[in-house]
């Protein structure tokens, strides 16, 4: 297989956050946004480039020296983004294109994508949603080949009524993509370069465009305001207590329960309810938290038991009993 390079755009401003902290900052679940998809680009890819503009020196600040970063001085839409991203990238490959605001695509949809795109010169991931407006719209030929993408601003009454949209996540063929580019143009309402339109300029071409279309669709959707925040860490809440759910943890009442992505928890814990657990806290076996608890980046040892109490970036030894209205702050053990 060809090699695979990822190019993540992180480079908008997010008004609809109403936020002074860039939107692929926000943090969900203890990690930042943008860390869920750098992370599951580089899973699959040898290359992770990161498109910053808005909050640029913040987002490289907050990310660290991991990553590669390009500045997009200009917001001058998608297609720009990668443009100003091709002077990093070697001239063959495989490339992924991803936003940095959709946490939920995990690299086994990325995988996904991959082994569609084979034997394509473009693919994109595409998803069926209750109402599409404000997407891009996936307009397909009568072999069900993605003839074009259409913007929502730019759509016909027709093409407003399709379903399918586009999730903003590709594949390309790295030396088609050097030689389409610039050939995009601003026409368009937004006059923006926009990086759809290379999927109905290679089709028009002959090249064989395709579209894997996800089977839930939510994982594909960018958060771009505070409800569809919300609604990204009730996904991913619901993903971390079902995963300590089969390895062997109760929860009375997972739904009053909040648990951030890295903590630990060990077999035959009990978690009672209005427990909050953050950051990399690890918890031992055979424990019983809450009612009413706050761990962060506590380190609970084996059958202890802690109710209603805070404990912050401390120690509780195995078989200790702390509560009610313990408040335990420091490196120490409890």
């Amino acid at each position: 297989m060809a090699r695979v390079m990822a190019v993540v755009l992180a480079a908008g401003e997010g008004k609809r956050m109403h936020s002074r902290l860039p939107k692929v900052l926000h943090p969900l679940c203890g990690k930042r946004m943008l860390e869920y998809i750098l992370e599951s680009a580089a899973e699959l890819a040898q290359q992770v480039l990161v498109v910053v503009g808005h909050g640029a020196f913040q987002v490289r600040e907050t990310m660290g020296k991991r990553w590669t970063y390009v500045l997009q001085e200009q917001q001058l839409g998608t297609g720009h983004a990668v443009m100003e991203a091709l002077k990093e990238l070697p001239r063959e490959g495989t490339l992924l294109v991803l936003c940095g605001d959709t946490p939920l695509l995990e690299a086994a949809h990325l995988k996904k994508l991959l082994d569609y795109y084979r034997g394509h010169a473009a693919a994109v991931a595409t998803a069926i949603v209750p109402d599409p407006a404000g997407y891009g719209r996936i307009v397909r030929n009568q072999k069900g080949q993605v003839q074009k993408i259409v913007e929502d601003r730019d759509a016909s009454a027709g093409e407003k009524e399709i379903s399918e949209i586009n999730t903003g996540t590709y594949c390309f063929d790295l030396e088609l993509l050097r030689y389409y580019l610039p050939r995009l143009s601003t026409d368009n309402a937004q006059n923006e370069y926009y990086l759809p339109d290379l999927v109905a300029m290679m089709h028009r071409d002959g090249y064989s465009t395709g579209a894997y279309c996800l089977d839930d669709y939510r994982v594909g959707l960018g958060i771009n305001n505070r409800a569809q925040l919300a609604e990204a860490v009730a996904i991913l809440q619901r993903k971390i207590k079902e995963k300590f759910m089969k390895s062997g943890v109760t929860f009375e009442d997972p739904d009053s329960v909040f648990i951030d992505m890295d903590v630990r928890i060990g077999a035959d814990t009990v978690i009672r309810p209005g427990c909050v657990i953050e950051n990399k806290t690890v918890i031992g076996d055979e424990c019983l938290i809450g009612p009413g608890t706050h761990l962060n980046n506590a380190s609970i040892g084996n059958q202890a038991t802690v109710y209603h109490s805070v404990i912050y970036s401390a120690s509780i030894e195995g078989g200790s009993e702390i509560g009610p209205f313990a408040h335990v702050r420091g490196g120490g053990d409890a």
